[in-house]
């Protein structure tokens, strides 16, 4: 249901219309941080939302965030949505887009030595072990796997490498403006390549993710298990993001933590079908964030 309204909302796409800002907290009266969004050739299908009452924004410790009504393609709150910033995993949900354009979900993967190199969470994958794409999908994006990234990565394109230049070349193709891919998992720096992106360009990479149902439906997860295709392996999963774990309005998205990039989150929140998404990054702490914006979100807004 979801990406449906997603399609109607964009039509071809969002146009980006750019003034000169400051980075104070905004919402969208009369101005979005200087970002105004609209759809480019069609009418959303939800009236935005009117402000009901006057409340001073909350106060995040994110240095970029942003508060959106998929619903009618609204700006609700932003704050210094054009900075550039290291993204840490949230890297991840361009990393599965293009992996969904370019491969079958039961295709199976044979994990190599070099897929289980990286740091950070892990599936805990086996070299040598044959498992399904889906199953990869599961183990990157529920508890963020590195190695089920650089697996991902390898069977696709032969390399991290070579897979960061499709990813790059799917930024282009989404008028990503800020933002650069050097690895499939996240990680600052690869090959002497930073990893960076804003809360703009993330809001059209959450906008494209959402479009594959699989997806969307994978980020709902909250605990499961996958299996190698022989049953020798299984690799029980359970989700970092703790706001999913809490929440039954929240539907997903994606953490993302590294020493660099703090603290991030992507929240998907449902309440009785109107849709906001959240966007906090390089937070010291990404759910108090979160929730002090959804909070006075729907404090402040009348659907």
């Amino acid at each position: 249901m979801l990406h449906k309204i997603v399609y109607v909302i964009l039509g071809i796409g969002i146009a980006f219309i750019f003034f000169p800002h400051t980075a104070r907290d905004t919402t969208h009266k009369p101005a979005l941080s200087g970002v105004a969004l609209q759809t480019a050739s069609a009418k959303p299908e939800h009236a935005a939302p009117e402000i009901a009452l006057t409340l001073s924004a909350p106060t995040l410790t994110a240095k970029s965030a942003v508060a959106y009504d998929l619903n009618s393609g609204t700006v609700l709150y932003s704050k210094n949505l054009d900075q550039k910033l290291p993204i840490a995993s949230l890297t991840k949900l361009i990393t599965a887009v293009v992996v969904m354009e370019r491969v079958d979900l039961n295709a199976v993967v044979t994990v190599r030595k070099e897929d289980l190199l990286g740091i950070g969470n892990t599936v805990g994958l086996v070299e040598g072990e044959k498992i399904r794409v889906s199953d990869l999908l599961k183990g990157m994006l529920i508890p963020s796997g590195n190695d089920a990234a650089l697996a991902l990565a390898s069977f696709v394109s032969g390399s991290p490498e070579k897979f960061a230049e499709l990813m790059n070349t799917k930024a282009k193709e989404l008028n990503l403006v800020a933002t650069n891919f050097s690895n499939p998992a996240g990680w600052d720096l690869w090959a002497e390549q930073e990893n960076f992106s804003n809360s703009l360009d993330l809001l059209k990479i959450v906008q494209e993710f959402i479009k594959h149902e699989e997806l969307l439906e994978v980020v709902k997860i909250k605990e499961t298990a996958v299996a190698s295709v022989d049953n020798k392996y299984i690799h029980r999963l359970k989700s970092t993001n703790q706001l999913l774990l809490d929440d039954e309005h929240v539907e997903g998205l994606k953490t993302g933590f590294t020493s660099k990039a703090l603290g991030n989150l992507i929240t998907l929140y449902n309440r009785d079908g109107t849709y906001v998404l959240t966007i906090i990054l390089n937070s010291e702490n990404r759910e108090d964030d979160s929730r002090k914006l959804l909070d006075w979100v729907f404090t402040v807004y009348r659907w």
